[in-house]
């Protein structure tokens, strides 16, 4: 046997070099309004309670800084599929949008609650505070974890399946965000170190 023909016969019993894991990205917008006229009958004092959270979400985002979610990348104006929305609720006289973003990032595993705050999404709005999470398992699920107000404070709180490229309401009786959430491929995948 030559020496190449053994190098090639011994190749395929060396390992190849591990391939690092293509990451999953999701491209999600936010928008959080706030209720300038309270409905009658509302009672905005009351707490919905935390919804799919199975509790508090704060006490459980203790994952390792390894599952926590990466923002890999902020869009601006330009680029929100949610601007006629923010118009529409503007216009209305009846909601006021208080804060609007939208990032590139990937998911935590299921039930792991490790979320990214607001700040870190470039919302600073001085009465709105909170977390944004995003979780894959089977299914994909968005939560969300926002206090609005400083005296009353109201606190939204949900986690739930969403469907791609779809509008997802989370509401409480004196604010509310619209949210969609879309998976990324091709020429955006691409360009995301």
């Amino acid at each position: 046997m030559t020496l190449l023909a053994g190098t090639l016969a011994l190749a395929w019993l060396v390992p190849a070099p591990a391939q690092q894991k293509a990451r999953t990205l999701y491209r999600v917008e936010l928008l959080v309004f706030r209720v300038t006229t309270p409905p009658n009958g509302e009672d905005w004092s009351a707490s919905p309670g935390y919804r799919g959270f199975g509790g508090n979400p704060a006490g459980a985002t203790d994952a390792p800084a390894a599952d926590a979610p990466d923002v890999v990348k902020r869009y601006g104006p330009d680029r929100y599929q949610l601007g006629g929305t923010a118009a529409k609720l503007r216009a209305s006289g009846t909601y006021q949008p208080v804060a609007h973003a939208a990032w590139l990032q990937t998911a935590t595993p299921w039930g792991r609650h490790a979320g990214i705050d607001l700040a870190a999404l470039g919302i600073r709005v001085p009465e709105l505070s909170g977390t944004v999470y995003l979780e894959r398992g089977t299914l994909l699920h968005l939560g969300l974890d926002l206090r609005l107000g400083t005296a009353p404070v109201y606190q939204l709180g949900e986690l739930r399946r969403v469907k791609f490229n779809e509008r997802h309401y989370f509401d409480h009786p004196a604010f509310g965000a619209i949210a969609v959430v879309s998976p990324v491929t091709g020429a955006e995948a691409g360009t995301v170190d």
